[in-house]
């Protein structure tokens, strides 16, 4: 199993990871099957590096989010929206946003 497909399962099971320094941080461990424990324990290295990755990802998808409401010259109240719709996406399926968002910034340039 690699790392990508134990974060998606957990975040189904309603399991909450991020990165404390260099450990992992596992949220709502209640939700954790035996199973669950053990993957987690196997590709700790590769989770802790996913999430890092996906911070780095999560910046950009801001940028390119806050890029999408200059274009429509959004107000404070909803770029603060935006912001928190970008950051309830799962980690997932941010990378898909962020290249749905180049994707239609880039068409909108002269």
């Amino acid at each position: 199993m690699i790392a990508f497909d134990l974060y998606k399962d957990l975040h189904r099971a309603g399991v909450v990871l991020s990165v404390d320094g260099d450990g992992l941080v596992v949220g709502r461990a209640d939700r954790l099957t035996d199973a669950m424990r053990a993957d987690i324990r196997q590709h700790k290295a590769a989770l802790i590096q996913l999430l890092l990755d996906s911070s780095r990802t999560t910046h950009r998808l801001l940028a390119a989010a806050m890029r999408r409401c200059d274009h429509f010259n959004d107000g404070e109240v909803a770029r603060e929206q935006m912001r928190l719709d970008v950051l309830a996406t799962p980690l997932h399926l941010r990378q898909d946003l962020l290249d749905y968002f180049n994707e239609i910034n880039q068409k909108d340039r002269p």
